[in-house]
């Protein structure tokens, strides 16, 4: 998977050099505040409350012509507690896209590697990486002291207009997770889909799509998953800042192998297969003044503990602009993942978690370059009773040097 990376890396810095068009748009953030829980752990002597401070850097990378773009986003963030310096992390993380338009066709691919401690400070958050209908990855904190995760995905997508009411759609992810320790909480694993639509265009703002899916995942031990199913979709599209989508469908999960010292459960047989719904719903609306993003999933997924999960999640975005240089926001996020039958059966010890994360805060522009955040956000996660809950204070300070002078009002991923 790095040798991957650094190949379209290298690609994209030579068509990068080529390119009629191309900008560079760095974003510093600079802050500090205080949490309340920094280790997510329940109420007792494990609870820790800590001021931190905190910086993050990236910078996107175009280029692009009437037929091709490249984006590129190296990132890298750390936080740093004076007073619990054991608990000092860093995150990298490097996302590329490219995409080439035909006459008849369109193909894309992504790419991303991240490396990263894995405490809370990373979890994830309100921000909308992978837009509506997309499933971002759950999350997992059972031991997060010390363990630190590598991950690389490559996922492209190929889409074709058969006829002019039919399209032809194909899109793959291919996922690989590793950590630097070895422990029951954190597994490493490969995880491979992919699906093939058909979309048929109902009017000139909706169509429907018929798409048959499947997966593939592969833990370093425990029992391997084959997911395959189908599902319809209804998407609207009444302009390029205003849409919704509805969708369901059906998918069926066989289990492989064993987990190696898993005990034996008198009198249980150990599930081969199972069936599950899935289904997703959303919309998407920016106005001048006004942001609102909703969107409800469900599905199969991998998690770092080596078994399958239905993934429910729920995530909402709004933002408000109130005056030209001030705007409001409000976020929340709530992940369940309970284990398939057949995980269950294999490992009776594996649980369900629950995540759930709620922010507000504002975004002050004092000039076109220069601006202040300030939020709040609380954060509870169920994994072992009682759930462990955290609330933080953050205030921070963005410099953009190539902020366009009408660009967005909210620039944090909140």
């Amino acid at each position: 998977m790095a040798a991957c990376l650094s190949g379209i890396c290298l690609s994209l810095a030579a068509a990068c050099a080529a390119a009629t068009d191309y900008e560079v748009n760095p974003w510093i953030q600079l802050g500090g505040g205080y949490n309340t829980n920094i280790t997510l752990a329940a109420p007792g002597p494990d609870k820790i409350g800590a001021g931190d401070g905190t910086v993050d850097v990236r910078v996107p990378l175009i280029a692009q012509e009437t037929n091709w773009q490249l984006l590129a986003i190296p990132e890298v963030r750390g936080s740093w507690f004076p007073s619990e310096t054991g608990f000092d992390s860093n995150w990298e993380f490097l996302s590329l896209n490219a995409q080439r338009n035909g006459p008849r066709y369109t193909f894309s691919l992504g790419a991303f590697g991240s490396s990263q401690s894995l405490v809370t400070g990373f979890l994830p958050t309100t921000g909308t990486g992978t837009g509506l209908g997309q499933t971002e990855p759950g999350t997992t904190l059972a031991a997060p002291a010390g363990i630190r995760q590598n991950l690389g995905a490559l996922i492209p997508s190929y889409t074709l207009q058969m006829t002019p009411r039919t399209t032809l759609q194909l899109n793959a992810d291919y996922t690989d997770s590793s950590y630097n320790r070895s422990l029951p909480a954190y597994i490493g694993y490969e995880n491979a889909t992919g699906s093939a639509g058909l979309v048929l265009a109902a009017s000139s703002i909706s169509s429907l799509t018929l798409r048959a899916t499947g997966a593939n995942f592969r833990p370093d031990s425990g029992r391997t998953a084959d997911t395959y199913g189908a599902e319809t979709e209804w998407d609207g599209k009444y302009s390029e800042t205003k849409q919704y989508y509805l969708r369901v469908g059906i998918e069926r999960t066989d289990f492989s192998g064993a987990v190696a010292g898993a005990p034996a459960v008198s009198g249980t047989a150990l599930a081969s297969d199972t069936t599950n719904w899935s289904a997703g719903a959303g919309t998407h609306w920016i106005y001048s003044l006004t942001e609102i993003f909703v969107d409800a999933t469900r599905n199969v997924a991998p998690t770092p503990q080596g078994y399958a999960v239905n993934l429910d999640q729920l995530r909402l975005r709004l933002s408000q602009r109130l005056t030209p240089r001030f705007a409001a926001f409000l976020g929340a996020r709530a992940m369940y993942e309970s284990p398939l039958d057949g995980a269950v059966a294999a490992v009776p010890t594996v649980r369900a978690q629950h995540y759930n994360y709620a922010t507000t805060g504002f975004e002050w522009r004092l000039q076109r370059q220069f601006s202040v955040i300030a939020e709040y956000s609380f954060t509870e996660y169920h994994y072992l009773a009682p759930p462990g809950e955290a609330n933080s204070i953050q205030v921070s300070f963005v410099y953009e040097p190539h902020r366009p002078p009408e660009g967005a009002a909210i620039t944090v991923e909140y």
